[in-house]
């Protein structure tokens, strides 16, 4: 079997086969559902801006420019719907949503409230400086992907993932995730 990459399939998708643009989908939406997931902190609405984010993504192929990635451009739609979401909801409420998400397969219940801290922690920082910290740490990306992705300079990344790991930092000291160490 043959594996294409993502410019031939999406290629193969302006011409008229869907089957390529499921194949994108298939590349791709646990990832971006992940993401998404860890900024809105709800299953619910992850799914559904998953699933918004793919049909966006479907509408918009015919304008997409061959000399990026279709990665970085999936994870940028991802990224702006995301952020609009989280723009358009009180964020009281978001705060609130953090307890719905799932913890990360924890051994014991230190480590379950340890992750509920660092996701309420990750929910206050404002939307720019949780989105490159997901990109970092959560997504994998290279300093270099996030500056694709997100239409930052290299230079401004790396220094607002400083200032963003300094906040966080400062966050997570007030809600007692480095208590019991």
């Amino acid at each position: 079997m043959i594996v294409k990459d993502d410019n031939e399939l999406v290629y193969e998708v302006i011409k008229g086969s869907i089957s390529s643009f499921e194949v994108l989908i298939d590349r791709y939406q646990k990832t971006i559902f992940n993401m998404v997931l860890k900024m809105v902190g709800n299953v619910e609405v992850a799914r559904d801006l998953t699933q918004d984010i793919f049909v966006k993504a479907f509408e918009k192929l015919g304008s997409f420019n061959f000399k990026y990635r279709f990665f970085s451009w999936i994870y940028r739609i991802a990224i702006n719907e995301t952020i609009n979401w989280i723009k358009a909801k009180h964020p009281v409420e978001n705060l609130k949503m953090v307890e719905t998400i799932p913890a990360e397969e924890p051994d014991n219940l230190f480590q379950e409230q340890q992750s509920k801290r660092l996701h309420a922690g990750l929910r206050v920082l404002q939307g720019e400086y949780r989105m490159l910290l997901l990109l970092k740490y959560y997504c994998g990306l290279s300093y270099e992907e996030i500056a694709e992705t997100t239409k930052i300079p290299v230079k401004k990344v790396k220094s607002r993932l400083f200032i963003a790991r300094e906040q966080l930092h400062k966050i997570l000291i007030e809600k007692g995730f480095f208590e019991n160490e």
